[in-house]
C-alpha cells in the first residue's frame, strides 16, 4: 500500500500517529464503500488470526497512519472543541493555554506548512465553512472561508499558499453510493483569489499538489483529476484515466502521485504489474514483476519507487520517470531466506525496511537503496512478530511495533545505519502511537480493558527508555524539537495533554482547557 498523504507539518516538527487496528489513512486505496482492503484487524491491537495451512497468506496490513488532532505548529499545540466552537492553543514552551472562537462544530484541524507564522485551518462541520487561524503579536487572527458540503480532510501546497478542503469517503463508512463526495474547495490562503469549488471524479482518495508547479491533483475512482491553479479562478483542466478497463474494481488498487505531479503509479491487489501513468500525456506503461505486488512505496523526492513481491521475496526498484520509457529497466533484488511483503522508506529515500505482518515473522530486513551497483541488505533478528515500522528522519534508527497476541505488547528500537542488535521493550498494554526525531522516540500504549495507559520515551542512539503513566487513553503523540518537548494527547471530557521535557524527563499534564472541551480524534468519522 502506498503512503502519500501529506502530514501538513512545519519544518522542525513531527506529529505522527499510528493506531494498531485502525485503517492506514496513508493508503490511497480506491474503495466504493469507504472501507479498507484486506482483513479487518481485531480491537485488541491489530492482530488477525493466522491463515490455515492450505490457505494463501492474507494481504499485508497497512497500519502506519497519521491523525488530524491535535495539531502542532512551531510554537503551539492546537486542540478543537466542536461543542463550544472554540479552539484551545497551548504555548509549547510556557504551557500557557488560551482559547479562540472558531466556527460551528470545528472538527478537522490541520497545520499549514510553509507559513511564516503559526497557521492552522479547521473545518467547521455544522456550518460548512473553515476557519483560518494565524498567530500574531497581539493574538490569533481568525478568518472564515466557505467550503463545500461534507469536507473532512485537508491538502496543502508545499509553500503554504493553497489549501484544498475535500471529502474523504473513508471517514464516512456506510455512506450510500449516491454520495459521490466529488466537490473540492480550493482556497488561496494569501487571499489573492476567492475560494473555488470544483467537481472531480467519484470519491477522491488522495489530493495533493505538484511541488514546483501551480498544479493540484485528485485521485478518484474515475482517474486523476488535474487542477490548474495558475488561472483565476482555478479550473479543472483534464481527467487522466489510470486503467484501460472502465469496469475495473477500484477497491483493489492503490495510487501514488510523484511530488512533481507528473507521474502516477498504480498497484492492484493480486496483480504482478505496476502501472505507470504520465499525467501530462495520459500514456500508460505496464511494469511486469515476477509475482503479485503486495506493497509499493515512493520516495519523498519522487525519483524512484520500491515494490515488493511477497511470493518471491523480491524487491524491485523503479526509476522515476525513466520507467515510463524503459519499463524493463528495473533493479530486482531477492531477499534470500526471508519473507517480505511490506516496505517502509526513510524520509531521504536512502533506506528501506522490509517485513511481513501477514505471518508471525520476527525479523526486519534493512536495505541500502543507494549502494552501487545494486542495493544491499541485512536482516535484523527481532524477538516478536512485526506489525509496523517507522524510520527516524535521518534514517539512522527505527521503531518497530510488534504483533503480540496477549493484552500486553512490545516495541523494538532498531539501528539502521550500523549493524547492531535491536532492543526490545515490553509494554504493559498495546502500543498505539509513535513519533520520532533524530534524537528521541515516543510510543504510547493503551489497554482499555485493563485501564492501563502510558507513554515510553526513548533516547537515541543510547536506547535508554523511560515509561510515564497516563491517567486516560492516548489518542495522539507528537514532538516539537524546537521546544524540546514531546506530548501525548488523551481522551478526556475536558481535554487533557501530557507534555514531556526531553532534557529533564519531567512530565506535566494539562487538563480542562475550557469547560466541556474535548480533544477530537480526527481519525474517527
Amino acid at each position: 500500500m502506498i503512503r502519500r498523504i501529506p502530514l501538513g507539518l512545519v519544518p522542525g516538527l513531527l506529529l505522527l500517529g499510528m493506531a494498531c487496528g485502525q485503517a492506514g489513512e496513508s493508503t490511497a486505496s480506491d474503495d466504493t464503500d469507504g472501507g479498507t482492503t484486506g482483513p479487518a484487524p481485531t480491537s485488541t491491537g491489530g492482530a488477525v488470526a493466522p491463515p490455515a495451512a492450505d490457505a494463501a497468506p492474507p494481504p499485508e496490513r497497512e497500519v502506519e497512519s497519521s491523525f488530524e488532532a491535535p495539531v502542532a505548529t512551531g510554537s503551539f499545540v492546537w486542540v478543537t472543541n466542536p461543542k463550544s466552537g472554540r479552539i484551545a492553543y497551548i504555548d509549547v514552551r510556557s504551557l500557557v493555554v488560551k482559547t479562540v472562537e472558531a466556527g460551528n462544530g470545528p472538527t478537522y484541524l490541520a497545520a499549514v506548512p510553509g507559513a511564516n507564522v503559526d497557521t492552522t485551518v479547521v473545518l467547521n462541520v455544522l456550518s460548512n465553512d473553515a476557519s483560518v487561524l494565524r498567530a500574531t503579536a497581539t493574538g490569533i487572527d481568525v478568518k472564515s472561508v466557505k467550503v463545500a458540503k461534507d469536507a473532512n480532510a485537508w491538502a496543502f501546497s508545499a509553500d503554504g499558499r493553497y489549501a484544498i478542503a475535500w471529502a474523504d469517503a473513508k471517514k464516512r463508512p456506510g455512506a450510500p453510493k449516491t454520495e459521490g463526495f466529488q466537490d473540492l474547495t480550493v482556497i488561496d490562503l494569501s487571499g489573492a483569489t476567492p475560494p473555488t469549488v470544483l467537481a472531480v471524479g467519484y470519491r477522491p482518495v488522495l489530493v495533493g499538489f505538484a511541488r514546483n508547479a501551480p498544479i493540484a491533483h485528485a485521485v478518484t475512482q474515475d482517474g486523476v483529476a488535474i487542477v490548474d491553479l495558475a488561472t483565476s479562478p482555478p479550473r479543472l483542466v483534464r481527467n487522466v484515466p489510470i486503467s484501460a478497463t472502465p469496469t475495473e474494481d477500484p477497491g483493489t488498487r492503490d495510487v501514488a502521485v510523484t511530488p512533481d505531479g507528473k507521474t502516477a503509479l498504480v498497484r492492484r491487489e493480486g496483480s504482478p504489474s505496476i502501472t505507470a501513468v504520465s499525467l501530462e500525456t495520459g500514456a500508460r506503461v505496464e511494469v511486469a514483476l515476477n509475482g503479485p505486488v503486495t506493497d509499493l512505496d515512493l520516495t519523498e523526492s519522487g525519483d524512484r519507487a520500491v515494490a515488493v513481491v511477497r511470493s518471491t521475496s523480491t524487491v524491485a526498484v523503479l526509476p522515476i520517470p525513466g520507467v515510463l520509457t524503459q519499463p524493463t529497466q528495473v533493479k530486482n533484488v531477492t531477499v534470500t531466506g526471508e519473507t517480505v511483503g511490506s516496505v517502509v522508506l526513510s524520509t531521504d529515500g536512502s533506506t528501506a525496511m522490509l517485513y511481513t505482518n501477514a505471518s508471525q515473522t520476527e525479523r526486519v530486513t534493512v536495505m541500502n537503496l543507494l549502494a552501487t551497483p545494486d542495493p544491499t541488505f541485512r536482516t535484523v533478528k527481532l524477538y516478536s512478530p512485526v506489525l509496523a515500522a517507522f524510520a527516524a528522519p535521518d534514517a539512522r534508527h527505527a521503531t518497530i511495533l510488534h504483533d503480540v497476541k496477549t493484552l500486553d505488547g512490545a516495541f523494538s528500537l532498531v539501528p539502521l545505519a550500523i549493524d547492531l542488535p535491536a532492543k526490545i521493550v515490553a509494554t504493559k498494554a498495546k502500543p498505539t502511537f509513535v513519533a520520532m526525531t533524530e534524537s528521541v522516540a515516543i510510543v504510547s500504549e493503551r489497554g482499555d480493558s485493563q485501564k492501563i495507559y502510558g507513554a515510553y520515551l526513548a533516547k537515541l542512539p543510547s536506547f535508554e527508555v523511560e515509561r510515564f503513566t497516563l491517567a486516560s487513553p492516548p489518542i495522539a503523540v507528537g514532538i516539537v524539537p524546537a521546544a524540546k518537548r514531546a506530548f501525548v494527547a488523551q481522551q478526556h471530557p475536558e481535554g487533557r495533554i501530557t507534555f514531556l521535557d526531553l532534557d529533564t524527563g519531567l512530565a506535566r499534564t494539562l487538563t480542562g482547557f475550557e469547560l466541556a472541551s474535548r480533544v477530537v480524534d480526527g481519525s474517527k468519522p
